[in-house]
């Protein structure tokens, strides 16, 4: 027999030509055209956008060029350099041990917003400079100088009235300040406000300025700062709680007054309030002894203590009156102290 050659078919590896037609290579061509006109187009926009919405031509912010950056652009740039800038105030301090007094040094914010306000209304080849903005700190040099009188050339006094007791006299001393349009500090016991909360509003509304009393009538010369701290800090908390926002005025009890006292206030960010006349109004009865202890010592920025009493009530209005005609105005000892910072 004869064998039969079997055929096995062979795989060949094909070659698939790409034929490039005219057709195609203009496709191309026109695809990269579309591709760089885009581009150019964006780019264009872009600019257009820079040169419409954009800082002007040659404007700089303090010494770098900014021309063509959008607001947010700006911002950012601001943002950064007022992180270099800021610094915080440092309140004035005192060293115990030595007396020493540390005065106190302003701190320095930026204003963003007003900066970048104003480098994108800045005019061609204008410097913008940072808004910058003062920090006054809370604790100065005045905080640790009781005030015993106001220091000011001008013809202004203040009523200081502390109050612990006496609210039976209070309704017709407000009445008489009232008829006198007079203004005064009235300096509030704690405990006192608790027992008469209607007639701390009542005078807050009279349109008189609180300040602080102490939570209780204590002997502070006898107390610690921390102790005098909480003194301050319960009061000024529980005349709040009644609806009042007291001045940042301290009228020690008993009038007593030393470093301690004066550093525990001021680290509360109080100015310790004393003053230039005593009415001494709760040892006598007499109108005339009153009126004897304070129309010979009128003077510019003096501060006239009392309390609400009786024999108050009889010499006030010839107090003022006096006053008045020897050309004195009657201002609250906060805006007595304005004055003096006020020149």
């Amino acid at each position: 027999m004869k064998r039969k050659d079997r055929l096995t078919p062979k795989r060949e590896g094909r070659l698939t030509a790409i034929v490039i037609t005219r057709e195609m290579t203009l496709l191309m061509a026109f695809a990269v055209l579309i591709f760089v006109f885009t581009v150019v187009l964006v780019s264009s926009l872009d600019d257009i956008r820079r040169m419409v919405y954009g800082v002007k031509p040659g404007v700089t912010l303090e010494t770098r060029l900014i021309s063509g950056y959008l607001p947010n652009e700006v911002r950012r740039i601001v943002e950064a350099m007022a992180e270099q800038e800021r610094t915080a105030p440092k309140d004035a301090m005192i060293f115990k041990e030595t007396g020493e007094l540390i005065p106190e040094a302003p701190g320095l914010d930026i204003d963003v917003d007003l900066t970048v306000d104003r480098s994108m209304k800045a005019k061609p080849g204008d410097n913008v400079e940072l808004a910058r903005t003062v920090i006054a700190p809370a604790i100065t040099k005045r905080h640790f100088s009781p005030v015993y009188r106001v220091d000011t050339g001008r013809q202004a006094m203040a009523i200081a009235v502390n109050v612990a007791w006496g609210e039976d006299c209070l309704p017709e001393l407000l009445e008489i300040f009232r008829e006198q349009n007079v203004k005064a500090t009235f300096f509030i016991d704690g405990e006192w406000a608790q027992k008469f909360p209607d007639m701390v509003m009542f005078i807050s509304e009279e349109g008189h300025e609180l300040a602080n009393h102490g939570y209780q009538h204590v002997h502070v010369e006898k107390m610690s700062e921390p102790m005098i701290k909480q003194l301050i800090s319960d009061n000024e908390k529980l005349l709040v709680s009644l609806g009042v926002k007291p001045s940042k005025l301290f009228a020690p009890p008993y009038g007593e007054c030393n470093l301690t006292v004066v550093s525990a206030a001021a680290s509360l960010g109080y100015t310790t309030t004393m003053w230039t006349i005593d009415t001494l109004d709760w040892k006598t009865e007499d109108p005339e002894k009153i009126l004897g202890r304070v129309v010979p010592k009128i003077a510019p920025g003096a501060i006239i203590l009392a309390h609400p009493t009786k024999v108050f009530l009889k010499a006030l209005p010839r107090i003022v009156d006096a006053s008045r005609n020897a050309g004195y105005r009657f201002f609250t000892v906060s805006d007595l102290l304005n004055l003096h910072e006020s020149g």
